[in-house]
């Protein structure tokens, strides 16, 4: 019965996804990466990086309001909501080397027909877990 739920009431077409990042993102992710190799060695470094491709990879999956929790301090700083996805590496130790992925979603075009309209998935920072946005931290630099 595809097209209506239960109650018959037509269900709306699954959300679809294009992820986008920022450049500051890129340069992120190789500062992190390069900061594990060195404090964690290697081979568990490697296996990190594979773990955070791989949790990159799902997120267009479930990225919404309920899955993610709304990042009150980088929403405030880009003006615009942020979602924040917390990466403890492979293991999901709370031990280990934890990162804070920002991201925002983008609404798709509204003039799109439903059936081809799709969302972006920005991802704007890797943080380690204990950094801080400063002034002139822009997604874009």
């Amino acid at each position: 019965m595809s097209g209506a739920s239960l109650n018959g009431v037509p269900e709306e077409p699954a959300r679809r996804f294009v992820t986008v990042e920022s450049d500051r993102f890129d340069a992120d992710r190789d500062r992190v990466i390069l900061s594990a190799y060195r404090a964690i060695g290697p081979e568990r470094a490697n296996e990190w990086a594979v773990g955070l491709s791989r949790v990159l990879s799902a997120l267009p999956e479930f990225p919404g309001p309920l899955s993610h929790a709304r990042d009150e301090e980088a929403s405030a700083f880009y003006g615009r909501e942020v979602r924040r996805l917390l990466y403890y590496g492979p293991t999901r130790r709370r031990s280990g080397t934890a990162v804070r992925l920002l991201f925002s979603i983008i609404p798709p075009d509204p003039t799109e027909p439903p059936e081809t309209a799709e969302s972006v998935l920005f991802l704007l920072r890797l943080l380690h877990g204990a950094q801080v946005l400063q002034p002139g931290d822009s997604p874009e630099q």
